[in-house]
């Protein structure tokens, strides 16, 4: 089935209709033999299973497009970002919870505690929709020292003695057929560990003849980078710009470094001498994120850009 195919589906699915599971997961460590995730099935109230239900559906009218997947994409309003479900690790939790939800069911609350995320699954006729959240980071029932659980009732307050848990109103992506649907794209790359990508770009990038005419010491962007996923996204841009490997940027670069005092140093052929007090400016100035305002002539570090026509 192709992008469009599956985003038809979605749309025509008849979530009120659908049987529906939660399932909660884990992760853990990969391995050849080992599944890296763990799941266990709940049972929902009535009110718990409409109000997901009516969740899910609402993406269904608010979310009508779907624009390829990639490093540097994001989602539009409205829309999904779309990748193939075999080019992700969800297969490895599908295999969980397409099991009987009697045979999976939770035995106990720790099973619960520190989870990773849960999914919704809807089931029609033949189709089947994965709703897919990740947990808070609070999502676990162990009580906090010197601190009472309490909730409102009749006007008045009361002691919760039974574990409860926080669910967003949100879900963070979709999975129909044969694609995935992201509406939450870090949210993703964390639970299906897909920022082995950004990795994978990473080293890359260092291997380009152009990168490492332009750096002197790679040793410190290693040290800096590290597994630290805001880093690896950022490196991933970097090498998809490519400023690097533009003589007249490069140019610039020194010329206004040494005019506005940044403090970045160079070595006789021009290439960047990479210190660990400098790293977060030298890759705001790769990734050309360094501005300077024309109105009050401040000089800004920016998170992203958008070129004015």
């Amino acid at each position: 089935m192709t992008v469009t195919q599956d985003l038809q589906a979605f749309t025509a699915f008849n979530a009120t209709q659908a049987v529906a599971s939660l399932w909660i997961f884990k992760k853990r460590p990969a391995t050849e033999k080992m599944n890296p995730f763990t799941a266990v099935s709940v049972v929902m109230s009535d009110t718990l299973r409409d109000q997901l239900k009516e969740l899910a559906s609402s993406y269904q009218t608010s979310h009508t497009i779907a624009e390829e997947y990639n490093l540097l994409s994001q989602p539009s309003e409205g829309g999904f970002l779309a990748v193939s479900r075999e080019a992700t690790m969800f297969p490895y939790l599908q295999g969980l919870i397409d099991h009987p939800l009697e045979e999976c069911l939770v035995k106990n609350v720790k099973q619960l505690n520190n989870a990773a995320g849960y999914v919704l699954r809807l089931r029609h006729g033949a189709s089947v929709i994965y709703c897919v959240k990740k947990a808070n980071a609070d999502w676990a029932t162990r009580k906090k020292k010197g601190m009472m659980n309490i909730f409102f009732t009749e006007a008045g307050l009361d002691i919760m003695d039974s574990p409860s848990f926080s669910i967003a109103r949100s879900f963070d992506f979709f999975v129909v057929g044969e694609n995935v649907f992201i509406t939450n794209k870090p949210a993703f790359e964390s639970l299906l560990s897909h920022n082995d990508t950004y990795e994978e770009a990473y080293v890359a990038l260092k291997q380009e003849p152009g990168f490492s005419a332009a750096i002197a010491n790679l040793a410190v962007f290693d040290a800096f980078i590290g597994k630290n996923a805001t880093h690896l996204r950022r490196m991933a841009v970097i090498k998809a710009r490519g400023y690097y490997n533009n003589l007249n940027y490069m140019t610039r670069l020194r010329e206004i470094n040494a005019l506005r005092g940044w403090g970045i140093q160079f070595d006789e052929q021009g290439r960047i001498e990479a210190t660990p007090e400098k790293m977060r400016d030298i890759l705001h100035i790769l990734l050309d994120h360094r501005l300077r305002s024309e109105l009050s002539d401040n000089q800004y570090d920016v998170p992203s850009t958008t070129p004015v026509v």
